[in-house]
């Protein structure tokens, strides 16, 4: 007889990973499913992690308060995980947001025990080189702001799921229905059987559940750029950068990449933009992204950095998946099926957090966190 699982987690990103880690070691009999990064977008079927990359910002000075309190609660964990796991994954250079709703995220990082702080834009310009011509207010947060290698997290949480007794299939599950022992879950591998089941897919895997979400599958692109900058560069995010076309950037400073390229990468949204769906990912993450939005991020990089030289460029597609409540879908989505979707561009530094909240469903059938239950609560499509 096949195994019979407590808790399957189907999904092995940030979250999905946090969330098996957090299960396994509080005693659950756990299988972790998902594969390994496409090893060629262009001709892999999917499905993709939604920011293919080696870096994504970190910092507490949120959109909203429960972005905040989620943020400040995974960066407090980050040196446990690192330690126990043997996994270096965060790098503290610090953050330069500049918005018109600075004052907001000032307090949301005040009510959560971040450090940041309003500066002027000749600050800025001083102390990192960024020009900033927005006319919008500053703020500086410095480390444990800067960002998170998110492989590196991922690879990290898996190894401690592992370590506490996880199982781990490396394969994409196809189906997922219900059986007299729970619920099944078939893919190349075979078949897996649990009580309950996670839904942790990202921007994938709709088909899994037995209601669509309320999601919406921004595609973005995103540019590196080998460039000439001192090493104290921090993150960036800007709401109206130099380049009108775009809402916001934001960018992690100079990383390197699996090329071997020391580069800086640069992302943001177009305005208008609309989404996509579920079908059109492939095609999508096989491409290689959006023209105008790689000639308006370089605008912004240049504009902001003035006098850099790039040595070389490169671009690829990603995905935001935005959900109706602006906070990830944590919760019940029928009785033994739970999900948690929905990153809305926010919830890598947060994602161990979101994976602990998660695995919290299957302790308590009611909602026992500080965190109101209604900004996490699923929202169907229908």
């Amino acid at each position: 007889m096949p195994e019979l699982f407590e808790i399957a987690v189907i999904g092995r990103g940030l979250i999905g990973s946090a969330a098996a880690r957090h299960l396994a070691e509080a005693g659950h009999r756990v299988v972790l499913i998902g594969p390994d990064e496409p090893t060629d977008r262009r001709t892999s079927l999917g499905p993709f992690c939604s920011h293919p990359d080696e870096g994504r910002i970190t910092r507490v000075a949120g959109r909203t308060a429960v972005w905040s309190q989620l943020a400040a609660r995974s960066i407090e964990r980050y040196a446990d995980i690192e330690q126990r796991a043997g996994i270096d994954f965060h790098v503290p250079c610090g953050l330069v947001s500049s918005s018109p709703k600075i004052s907001e995220w000032l307090e949301n990082s005040t009510t959560a025990g971040g450090d940041a702080r309003l500066v002027t834009t000749d600050w800025v310009s001083e102390h990192t080189g960024i020009v900033l011509s927005n006319g919008h207010p500053a703020l500086y947060e410095s480390g444990p702001a800067g960002y998170i290698n998110p492989r590196r997290l991922v690879a990290a949480q898996t190894k401690l799921a592992q370590a506490a007794g996880a199982v781990l299939i490396k394969e994409t599950a196809h189906t997922l229905r219900a059986s007299g022992a729970g619920y099944v879950i078939s893919g190349s591998w075979g078949s897996s059987t649990a009580d309950r089941v996670l839904v942790t897919t990202g921007a994938f895997g709709s088909e899994l559940l037995p209601r669509s979400l309320n999601l919406h599958r921004m595609p973005r692109t995103t540019v590196t750029a080998e460039i000439s900058v001192a090493d104290s560069l921090p993150s960036l995010i800007c709401v109206d950068p130099p380049d009108e076309r775009l809402d916001e950037i934001y960018w992690v400073p100079p990383v390197r990449y699996s090329d071997g390229r020391v580069a800086l990468k640069i992302g943001g949204s177009l305005r208008n933009s609309e989404p996509v769906e579920q079908a059109a990912l492939t095609d999508w993450f096989q491409s290689e992204g959006d023209e105008t939005e790689v000639d308006a991020l370089r605008n912004s990089l240049f504009g902001l950095l003035p006098g850099i030289e790039v040595r070389s460029w490169a671009q690829k597609p990603c995905v935001v998946t935005n959900t109706a409540t602006e906070h990830p879908y944590i919760g019940w989505v029928e009785d033994g099926i739970a999900v948690a979707i929905g990153g809305c561009g926010s919830a890598a530094k947060s994602s161990d957090e979101l994976g602990r909240l998660a695995s919290t469903l299957f302790e308590s059938e009611n909602w026992s966190d500080a965190l109101p239950s209604t900004a996490f609560q699923p929202k169907f499509a229908d």
